[in-house]
């Protein structure tokens, strides 16, 4: 599926013509629009004299690590770089997250009105639905390529019920080793618990 299209089509049935996903990350991290799986058609020139990034100090990228509930920006009243290099009317600023927790965040800009609330609302629940689409296309698929075979194997029969010292006893391994592949797959899959790790890998297709 392609996800360019698709997020651009989102931005478009809104009246915006510009939109950019990424990762947000730390607090002095710009929204870096060249980290892997990001997705953007802004011009570069508009974005951090072509470096690729939206610096931290920008508000919607503080809107973002600080909000979970998407906004509206009158971009001619904004201090947004961004919006001062695109010379566009509006923006809408969408903060998104993962079911294993990692927050990403869609940024929209146009020559569109600023939405009215009841507007934002739609805009955020469609592009929720297209970004959940995409998780499950991409983005679960790359947390659950690093886990390796045994990893794997623990994962499938965590899910049929068993606990570590009934796995270590059909693996032929100590209950400490099949405790230390768990603690490892829980912080590659971004989760805190079994019945987490679990309901990813269901989600993710890794079984059934």
């Amino acid at each position: 599926m392609d996800f360019f299209r698709l997020f651009k089509a989102l931005a478009g049935s809104h009246d915006y013509q510009y939109f950019a996903l990424a990762e947000v990350l730390g607090e002095e991290d710009a929204f870096d629009l060249h980290l892997p799986y990001s997705l953007h058609n802004i011009p570069d020139v508009w974005i951090d004299g072509g470096r690729g990034g939206i610096e931290h100090k920008d508000p919607m990228v503080e809107h973002l690590r600080g909000s979970t509930v998407a906004c509206s920006m009158d971009a001619q009243d904004s201090s947004s770089a961004l919006c001062r290099s695109g010379r566009v009317n509006s923006a809408v600023v969408i903060p998104l997250q993962t079911a294993a927790g990692k927050r990403f965040g869609l940024l929209m800009l146009g020559n569109a009105q600023r939405p009215r609330h009841d507007q934002l609302a739609v805009i955020a629940h469609d592009a929720a639905v297209v970004f959940q689409r995409y998780f499950e296309a991409i983005l679960s698929l790359d947390s659950i390529s690093g886990l390796n075979d045994r990893e794997i194997q623990i994962v499938r029969w965590t899910s049929e019920g068993k606990t570590s010292v009934e796995i270590a006893i059909i693996l032929g391994l100590s209950e400490h080793t099949v405790n230390s592949y768990i603690a490892a797959i829980l912080r590659k899959l971004h989760v805190v618990n079994r019945a987490q790790m679990v309901a990813f890998a269901l989600r993710s297709g890794l079984i059934n």
